[in-house]
């Protein structure tokens, strides 16, 4: 017999009824009401990344565009062990895009809709780390 089958054992109340929701209902849903989009096999967390992505595959169709690579990830701090012993993971960046040019240069793309506060303190940790390097950085709205 289902677990979830009325009975004297199971039988179940307010608190402990099962609730079973559609399959629309049950999709997690974006904070930013951002809908994953799949291009050519790819799923990206927004219609507007996937559409860069398309804009970025054309630059590379017509020789503009040398590489994409899709979410490289960037060490921003590195990790340690603090005073009481216990491991503090690195932080991370992961922007959208990394994009070499035919003519040599490299871009870093994000595309944002929302500018959370952990992204402002990430992109600004990202830029000092990278201040050095030739690297460019550049948000899409």
């Amino acid at each position: 017999m289902d677990e979830y089958t009325p009975c004297k054992e199971n039988y179940p109340t307010a608190r402990t009824a099962v609730w079973r929701a559609d399959e629309k209902s049950r999709r997690k849903r974006n904070k930013y009401n951002a809908r994953k989009t799949t291009v050519y096999g790819r799923t990206f967390d927004s219609k507007r990344e996937a559409e860069y992505y398309l804009e970025l595959l054309d630059l590379k169709r017509r020789g503009e565009v040398v590489s994409i690579t899709l979410q490289p990830s960037f060490e921003l701090l590195e990790g340690f062990v603090d005073n009481a012993g216990y491991k503090q993971l690195p932080i991370t960046y992961t922007p959208d895009f990394l994009v070499r040019y035919a003519d040599g240069h490299t871009e870093v793309v994000e595309v944002k809709g929302m500018k959370t506060r952990d992204y402002i303190l990430r992109k600004k940790l990202f830029l000092y780390k990278m201040r050095e390097s030739k690297v460019i950085f550049r948000e899409v709205r």
